[in-house]
């Protein structure tokens, strides 16, 4: 008689194999904590244990989705499954599936910091638009190696659990009972089905990425108990709606006889509001300088904000929001917008007083599809890599540095006709933070890896406007200047959701009487009806933001983090995670790491908040 596997030894083997797995998500999320502690500073130690035992159902469900087709070949009722060939097929399928799960766990490990917000699909299609994948790639194998070789020993793990795990099978010399192995077989499923939708609770409902919301105490938090295998399969069917749609009003701006400045908005990249001495007169009880003294100084002769927030975490959010008051959502714009529908932004309202129109970015010309969002929001012409000067100035990874292109930009305003529109985005204040040769000893290199070229791009700025300033058009310019995001914090003030985004922002008019300092809550949309409203742009247009010069207006700023809705208005920072019902409302400035949730207090200013909320919100998915 033949001697087969018990289906008993079968589902022991297979739950030795799901619940070790298991086990290495833990692990992961272990490394996840370690690396990005800086970001969760403000936790308790006590929180831990706890975060992490919730995160264990975001694991089951991730291990039962995943091995779902091992699951269903594991069990399978035959007897050819106990064939040695068969189970090296199964250790293949083991390996593969779980391995992709754990790479998506460890890139986030290291990508986390600039999103705050577990991998999701779009991924996909935002390194789509990276051109410059090949140069990417290489500076991310030399400065992670270590992730690699992480991911070198969990694999091994991987393959040993698997192969340990069939050793243990026990041998029997019953005859194979098929009606036991069918039940075995469709009971398996159906649990390993339920596992991974229900989280074993078929009763309740689906888990989603938005449950981890409930889970933490402070919404930064959330990307502790997540992990980003589950983040990533879960939103495989995310859906855009544009906020442009939804909560877009039509505006009218118009004070007096319209007044054809030429317009420069210069975006910084990864400048936050942070780096800014002048923007934290508070920070080090006082004593903390920054890393940008031209742009401080130029503050006093401008119009500048202190509490002025980005839409979203990432470049790609930036271009949409400041040109045409698209905010950002869980899908980019700029990827969902493949069809390249028109938008209306300032450089169609612009054109039709006559501007030229032109964008600015010294990188590969299809990087994060700036291209193509340039054409559906009617800029004239691209400035990007590919016009450059062949061979010059090249970064060695993202393209061209600050100081050369931005005078590059100043030549290429001074030929062109007037009046224009220029919008830049600057590059060198990227990851892996690289500065010319010959300025290498010339900046401090402060205590975070950006410090450097942060300074670097400030001293570009400084070059340019003394460029600049040699100009016929200089005085007739309003220059607006931003950043695109926010970064990883290095003072634990900033660690905070609310401070996740804050930025600079700078309305500047030589000689004009555009000066003063703000301290109303204000977005990145803001920009597209202000510009137009300083030049007294007195046709209709439609916009999500706010007019900032006119003092009837509101001003606020929304962004998601998390997928949970957060708006701050006044001294008030509200969280929702469904745009209906309070997690929680904070008073940040006399509770600035946002500890005392005081929603039950404050009824009224919670139903004001979730009120104004509610016209400036699509769905999340």
């Amino acid at each position: 008689m033949k001697r087969y596997t018990s289906t008993k030894s079968k589902l022991v083997a297979l739950a030795y194999q799901l619940i070790l797995m298991i086990f290495i998500f833990q692990i992961s999320r272990l490394l996840f904590i370690i690396f990005n502690h800086d970001l969760f500073c403000n936790i308790p130690w006590q929180k831990y244990p706890i975060y992490i035992l919730k995160g264990l159902k975001y694991d089951i469900a991730t291990v039962c989705m995943i091995n779902l087709p091992l699951i269903f070949l594991s069990t399978l009722p035959f007897p050819f499954t106990t064939k040695k060939c068969y189970q090296y097929l199964l250790m293949i399928i083991y390996a593969i599936v779980n391995t992709i799960a754990l790479v998506a766990n460890l890139a986030d490990i290291f990508y986390y910091p600039f999103t705050l917000k577990r991998i999701t699909w779009s991924i996909f299609g935002y390194l789509g638009t990276q051109a410059n994948m090949s140069s990417l790639g290489g500076e991310f194998l030399i400065t992670y190696w270590y992730a690699f070789v992480l991911l070198g020993l969990l694999i091994f793990c991987l393959i040993y659990i698997f192969r340990y795990s069939i050793s243990k099978f026990k041998q029997t010399d019953l005859k194979f009972n098929y009606p036991i192995a069918i039940s075995v077989w469709l009971m398996s499923i159906l649990v390993g089905y339920m596992g991974s939708i229900f989280n074993l609770n078929p009763f309740g409902k689906a888990l989603k990425i938005s449950n981890a919301v409930y889970d933490v105490e402070q919404i930064q938090d959330a990307g502790i108990v997540l992990n980003s295998a589950f983040t990533l399969l879960s939103s495989r069917n995310e859906t855009y709606e544009s906020s442009l749609k939804v909560h877009a009003q039509t505006q009218q701006v118009t004070y007096g006889k319209f007044r054809p400045d030429n317009v420069v908005i210069i975006i910084l990249e990864s400048f936050t509001k942070e780096a800014s001495g002048k923007l934290n007169t508070k920070l080090e009880n006082g004593k903390y300088k920054g890393y940008t003294p031209f742009l401080d100084s130029l503050m006093n002769e401008s119009l500048y904000f202190t509490n002025a927030y980005a839409n979203g975490r990432k470049s790609i959010d930036a271009l949409p929001a400041i040109l045409s008051s698209i905010s950002a959502s869980q899908t980019p714009f700029i990827l969902a917008n493949s069809s390249g529908k028109k938008v209306e932004s300032l450089a169609s309202c612009l054109k039709k007083k006559g501007y030229e129109t032109y964008f600015f970015h010294g990188s590969h010309n299809a990087t994060m599809g700036f291209a193509d969002f340039c054409k559906s929001a009617d800029v004239d012409r691209y400035f990007g890599l590919n016009e450059y000067p062949a061979g010059k100035d090249f970064d060695g990874t993202w393209g061209i540095f600050d100081e050369p292109y931005l005078n590059y930009m100043a030549q290429k305003l001074d030929e062109g006709k007037k009046p224009f529109l220029s919008t830049v985005f600057t590059l060198s204040s990227h990851n892996p933070y690289v500065v010319p040769v010959k300025y290498q000893y010339k900046f401090s290199k402060g205590t975070h890896g950006i410090h450097e070229t942060i300074q670097y791009t400030d001293f570009a700025l400084r070059q340019f406007f003394k460029t600049a300033s040699t100009k016929s058009w200089y005085n007739n310019t309003l220059f607006v200047i931003t950043a695109d995001h926010s970064i990883t914090a290095w003072h634990k003030e900033y660690a905070t959701s609310a401070n996740a985004f804050a930025i600079p922002l700078i309305f500047y008019a030589p000689g004009k009487n555009l000066k003063g300092k703000r301290e109303e809550r204000v977005q990145q949309i803001d920009i597209f009806p202000t510009v137009l409203s300083y030049l007294n742009y007195e046709d209709k247009f439609m916009s999500a933001g706010h007019n900032l010069l006119d003092p009837k207006n509101p001003k606020y700023s929304v962004n998601i983090i998390n997928q949970c809705y957060q708006i701050i208005k006044g001294d008030y920072l509200l969280l929702s995670p469904d745009g209906k019902n309070c997690k929680a409302l904070y008073q940040i400035e006399e509770d600035p790491y946002q500890k005392h949730n005081i929603k039950n207090q404050q009824p009224k200013i919670v139903d004001n908040m979730l009120s104004l909320l509610q016209k400036n919100i699509y769905p999340l998915n």
